[in-house]
């Protein structure tokens, strides 16, 4: 668990560190449903943070909903990590980069919600 901690603080970082070259804009993607697939547009050069969502739900975790962020070719993307709000509005959160400085590019997101009002003991 520490090992994780670790890492999810990592990404974090590099995430913002990333973001303050590139100018890194956060879209927040809402789900309603068990399964929802978004096509993101990343600007040339860009950065996007993605906060995935799961609405109706009281409370995620990472063995009953999830999130993939999915580049293209040029791209990156991090992991997927859950970030546990102090409002009870937790989500899931990414960061893709696009290092075309020709092209704007799609990253492909995946989020996988429980089903609504799902509460787990």
């Amino acid at each position: 668990m520490k090992n994780l901690a670790k890492t999810v603080m990592l990404v974090s970082a590099l995430s913002l560190c990333t973001g303050a070259a590139f100018g890194k804009a956060t879209q927040q993607l809402h789900c309603s449903t068990t399964s929802c697939n978004y096509t993101e547009q990343l600007h040339k050069s860009g950065t996007t943070s993605f906060q995935g969502y799961c609405d109706g739900t009281q409370q995620i975790f990472q063995d009953n909903s999830g999130m993939k962020c999915k580049p293209v070719k040029g791209m990156t993307c991090t992991i997927a990590f859950i970030v546990i709000s102090p409002t009870g509005h937790d989500y899931w959160s990414c960061t893709c980069t696009n290092w075309s400085a020709t092209k704007k590019q799609n990253a492909t997101i995946h989020i996988a919600c429980p089903p609504p009002n799902q509460e787990q003991n």
